[in-house]
């Protein structure tokens, strides 16, 4: 199967997947809010990314060893697939441990993560020991993963995640409607976790029968995946630190209880970053086996051809969050869980920011270049939390959330810098200025849809919903087009589109016949 054909499968399945996932995810938000109250809402958004920075480790292991399987798989050398993931599954069962045992040392010290809310202090760590049984549990068996991430098969993980999600999703809500008790709510998301890495490890098995060989790398050759694992690990911690601290500085700084209006637009924005992020774990593999060619002119293309069909679906996601999110809050879970629109203005840029990226990080990820990948990511992390805290008691939430816009911009801008400079060796101006135009044209988007919708005599929230969609998604549409379609990579991504869609027409034609 050809790389694109195996892009677009996987992207299929993501989507469909994720989306059945976000309906999921509202509705098990919908039930914890009228069953448990903002309380259960507010943990659960803290807990999350407490727990998330304690996984860190996680993603330095998992590069590392993804991107020395893109050879491999390419040449289908099985006694080095094997030798890898044995070393991968060393390794996670290390993380497993270490880990839990790092959150065990945390323990006695979990109150100190709250804030102006009164909750018993032995219940308090039993949520968080069980989120940390459900994190490091899922260490066990998802290595595998890695394997079919590589060979562009993401969408066996997707189909898996979608039926078991399903499954665990019903049951949580049929025990909180009857027994409203977070604990057994917590203890099936662990059994629906430990479910979802055992599927997927035997659907791994069936397909890799190489997984059960006892191959192990030469003493080089470990020496240079630990070595690349090193460098990752900070990397990694800079992302976590990003993206994953900004519900623990707000619980400690503004209040606990609001983590969870936060979290309640988070979730929205999460829902939508898991559609579009689809599109990135979809193309992963591909972009390890492009850069594996070597083509730096034709990779450059790619880069920028990636960036702009990422760019397209985030930019209309992203109006629609801006203008929608606060009526679509107010109508599912009340007026108390609505925030300032400045501080959801910095939500949906920090989204657009994170989604747009991720070509770019998705290359330097794999170009090898992982000791000067650290130092961007160790100088991302003290301007994120020095801004933070600053402007954090300065302006709240708002002074968080910036922090975080400062550093997703900065690491951008040198991660960038890196690729053109030190891989591709090419001029870099056309690129940062397609991400240019892209951010500035959806800023002009999302304020000029806001101040339209406040111009419309609505005040039902059902048609609030409907009507400023309709009007934000116009406006945007037009906006862009008339911005960007002489371009060049507009132009191939109306061609993909084309050739995506005379693929589905003649498969029909085949399936009927």
């Amino acid at each position: 199967m050809k790389r694109v054909e195996k892009s677009m499968r996987n992207l299929l399945y993501g989507i469909v997947g994720q989306g059945v996932s976000s309906l999921l995810s509202f509705a098990m938000r919908y039930a914890l809010v009228h069953t448990l109250g903002i309380e259960a809402v507010s943990l659960n958004g803290l807990f999350t990314e407490v727990i998330a920075v304690l996984s860190l480790a996680e993603l330095g292991v998992g590069n590392a060893i993804v991107y020395n399987l893109y050879a491999p798989l390419r040449e289908n050398d099985e006694k080095k697939l094997a030798e890898l993931m044995n070393l991968f599954k060393t390794a996670y069962r290390w993380i497993a441990f270490a880990m839990f045992l790092i959150g065990m040392l945390l323990l006695p010290y979990v109150h100190l993560f709250v804030s102006k809310m009164e909750i018993d202090l032995n219940y308090l760590r039993l949520i968080y020991f069980l989120f940390l049984v459900q994190t490091a549990s899922s260490y066990l068996f998802s290595y595998k993963t890695a394997l079919l991430n590589a060979d562009q098969r993401v969408y066996i993980i997707s189909r898996t995640n979608m039926f078991v999600r399903i499954t665990f999703t019903v049951l949580s809500i049929l025990f909180l409607v009857v027994t409203r008790n977070y604990i057994v709510y917590l203890c099936l998301q662990i059994a629906m976790t430990v479910s979802i890495n055992l599927f997927i490890s035997v659907q791994a098995d069936r397909r890799y029968p190489f997984l059960k060989r006892k191959e192990r790398l030469s003493k080089s050759e470990r020496r240079q995946v630990l070595s690349n694992i090193k460098y990752l690990f900070i990397s990694a911690l800079s992302g976590k630190i990003t993206n994953s601290t900004d519900n623990i500085l707000i619980s400690t700084m503004v209040g606990t209880l609001r983590v969870g209006a936060y979290s309640c637009y988070t979730m929205l924005i999460n829902a939508m970053t898991g559609l579009l992020i689809q599109l990135h774990h979809a193309t992963t593999g591909g972009v390890g086996n492009l850069m594996a060619e070597g083509d730096y002119i034709y990779t450059e293309k790619v880069l920028r051809r990636m960036t702009f069909i990422t760019y397209c679906p985030t930019v209309l996601a992203a109006v629609g969050i801006y203008t929608v999110s606060s009526p679509f809050i107010r109508l599912l879970y009340g007026r108390e869980y609505l925030l300032p629109m400045p501080i959801v203005f910095i939500c949906v840029l920090n989204f657009l920011i994170y989604i747009i990226k991720n070509p770019l990080w998705a290359m330097v990820g794999v170009s090898g270049l992982f000791a000067q990948n650290k130092n961007i990511s160790l100088l991302g992390d003290g301007l994120n939390l020095l801004i933070s805290i600053v402007l954090g008691k300065r302006w709240g939430i708002f002074g968080i959330l910036l922090g975080t816009s400062c550093t997703l911009i900065v690491q951008t801008m040198l991660k960038e810098r890196l690729l053109f400079h030190q891989y591709l060796h090419l001029e870099d101006k056309t690129y940062v200025r397609l991400v240019i135009k892209g951010i500035s044209s959806c800023v002009l988007c999302m304020l000029a849809s806001q101040g339209v919708c406040s111009l419309l005599p609505v005040s039902n929230l059902y048609l609030q919903i409907v009507f400023y969609g309709i009007c934000s998604e116009g406006i945007t549409f037009v906006v862009q087009l008339l911005i960007f379609h002489s371009a060049p990579e507009f132009k191939y991504a109306m061609k993909v589109v084309k050739s995506f869609l005379h693929i589905d027409e003649k498969r029909g034609h085949e399936n009927a016949s």
